[in-house]
């Protein structure tokens, strides 16, 4: 619902009762409106001529449409977003905070977090104790990786598995920024549309990128290792596609899909979203329900191996931690 041509394609109006299917098996998409239920008088869903959350001009060049303001009208989101679990990870900065370090101009991205002091984030959280955690933990997020770093700038259409493959190909951040768009390309999943979307959008970072490394923030990915850990060859999942499905247990317990996504990959493997023709393995947790998922339906009518997460976590073993 984020593509205003395709609201106009599917005809949707307000009041609307629409069909929704899972597009790859995973994301719920509207597919159509059903006509004859919609209520008369009903209006076309209306488009904004402002940004809502500034009041700003549009930038309708792309069919996502977007503030022109850009970064700046969403900081709040954009902090947020790097101070994540699985980007920055710096525990218990959350929304109150954030906005109260932008209102006092602290904070006017995301490299700015390294520069906080102790006063600064006592004076945000309220108090002394909460200020000190709060600076052991940016302290302690000045080494994370450079993929959890690269995530956290937030560029546009890279998450936390595409930040990976990134950071990893490249392996330093002046690699990266080096990098035209036809070398960006060689990084899997990123076509001729995304890469220079991507090469643009580092560009644009440069003043922020430039403050992280003055801040002394990480800006290389360590090496992973080609070989097991005992020394006999690629990881088990070498040369395999494995798509997850359910929530995992066992060994596995509490992994969402990034962290899966990462063991895969750790292991040698690629990640997949959609059980299709290259699938390899599924990782398919049993349902409560106790029939079987769409994916797992999928996967028998393709003859893709199955294995449950205690089984899975068993192959690869030796790349948990």
């Amino acid at each position: 619902m984020h593509n205003p041509a395709d609201i106009r394609r599917r005809d949707l109006h307000l009041g609307d009762t629409v069909t929704v299917y899972k597009a790859g098996d995973i994301i719920p998409r509207v597919q159509a409106a059903v006509v004859r239920l919609r209520p008369a008088g009903a209006v076309e869903v209306p488009l904004p001529d402002a940004c809502p959350r500034c009041g700003g001009e549009i930038n309708k060049a792309q069919e996502r449409w977007r503030c022109a303001k850009g970064t700046s009208c969403a900081l709040p989101a954009l902090i947020e977003y790097a101070a994540g679990r699985e980007m920055l990870d710096i525990d218990g900065l959350g929304r109150t905070y954030v906005a109260s370090l932008i209102e006092s101009g602290a904070v006017t991205d995301v490299a700015d977090l390294f520069t906080l002091t102790v006063d600064q984030l006592t004076a945000a959280s309220g108090s002394a104790k909460r200020g000190a955690k709060l600076a052991e933990q940016i302290e302690t997020a000045r080494s994370r990786p450079l993929s959890r770093v690269f995530c956290a700038l937030g560029v546009l259409g890279t998450g936390r598995s595409m930040s990976r493959r990134i950071a990893r190909h490249f392996g330093t951040m002046d690699a990266i920024r080096q990098a035209d768009a036809a070398a960006m390309q060689d990084v899997e999943g990123i076509g001729p549309e995304k890469a220079p979307v991507v090469v643009e959008q580092v560009a644009a970072l440069a003043p922020v990128i430039e403050k992280l490394i003055a801040a002394g923030v990480n800006m290389t990915e360590p090496e992973e290792p080609t070989a097991s850990v005992h020394g006999e060859g690629p990881g088990p999942l070498a040369g395999k596609v494995v798509v997850v499905t359910g929530k995992m247990a066992g060994p596995l317990d509490g992994l969402g899909r990034s962290e899966m996504n990462a063991l895969i990959e750790k292991a040698g493997g690629r990640a997949g979203s959609s059980v299709n023709s290259k699938t390899s393995i599924l990782v398919a947790a049993p349902s409560a329900s106790g029939k079987p998922s769409s994916k797992a339906v999928r996967a028998a009518e393709l003859g893709v191996e199955v294995l449950t997460p205690e089984a899975f976590a068993d192959l690869v073993a030796d790349h948990l931690t």
